[in-house]
């Protein structure tokens, strides 16, 4: 016999959601002038590596129609010297970013919620980073740009190119509808066998090793170290799941 369709009723709640959501790609150029001793990178200084990690966001703060983001990361680029025969390193640690990501609403956006005390429930914008790479690591003359130079009395900087992705998103308590079963679509309780002979419940141990404790008979006998262990009989224990087994220690 066909099943009889589920009946669904809409049901407002009032749940946190994204109402206003962006993505944006960012490369930001920087600018390494020493070596990790303070001297200036060698003229034929030839980047073989570079990395940027350690991303702190400082502040994130709704900015017209965008979320500014800021925050510092540190960068270190590896190189080869001297006809190729020697590494050094270079580096700037805390090095400081300011980006904004403009977000577009989502449906209707957050509408304005307000409670008996007056107050309104308050929406809050945060963002994250999804990707964080050096995408260029190169070295070239110092020359002027704009009448200014980034590495003065060197002659050679390191250019940098970092590549980051923030996601950045509005959200607060909003009132959405969700389905429910109605009550006469939803089971009825089982009242479990009518009579006959009550059968107890049990189950077989997952664990091959446990200690056991009786809270009144032997109560504390696993607050003890180490604790009194158990083997499962093999009857009881041959059927496990093997794919989900207890981690229990074996007794030391």
């Amino acid at each position: 016999m066909p099943r009889k369709p589920i009946e669904f009723e809409c049901r407002p709640v009032l749940k946190d959601v994204i109402c206003a959501f962006g993505e944006k790609c960012f490369h930001n150029t920087h600018y390494i002038c020493e070596n990790n001793s303070g001297d200036c990178l060698p003229s034929d200084a030839c980047p073989f590596n570079a990395l940027v990690n350690n991303l702190q966001i400082h502040s994130v703060c709704r900015a017209s129609g965008c979320v500014r983001i800021t925050g510092t990361y540190d960068i270190f680029v590896w190189y080869r010297y001297n006809g190729q025969r020697m590494v050094g390193e270079a580096q700037r640690l805390c090095v400081p970013f300011a980006v904004q990501v403009p977000i577009f609403t989502i449906g209707d956006g957050c509408g304005t919620i307000v409670c008996e005390d007056g107050c309104a429930l308050e929406t809050q914008v945060c963002a994250q980073n999804t990707r964080l790479e050096v995408i260029e690591a190169v070295l070239e003359p110092d020359k002027k740009v704009h009448g200014k130079e980034a590495c003065p009395g060197c002659g050679m900087r390191l250019k940098v190119v970092v590549e980051k992705v923030f996601q950045a998103f509005e959200h607060g308590p909003q009132v959405i509808c969700l389905p429910v079963c109605t009550p006469e679509s939803c089971p009825a309780p089982t009242g479990g066998p009518s009579g006959g002979e009550c059968q107890p419940f049990i189950k077989p141990s997952k664990c091959p090793t446990f200690c056991a404790e009786d809270e009144v008979f032997s109560p504390d006998k696993c607050d003890e170290c180490p604790p009194p262990t158990k083997k499962t009989r093999d009857h009881d224990y041959k059927d496990r799941d093997h794919d989900h087994h207890c981690r229990c220690e074996d007794e030391r």
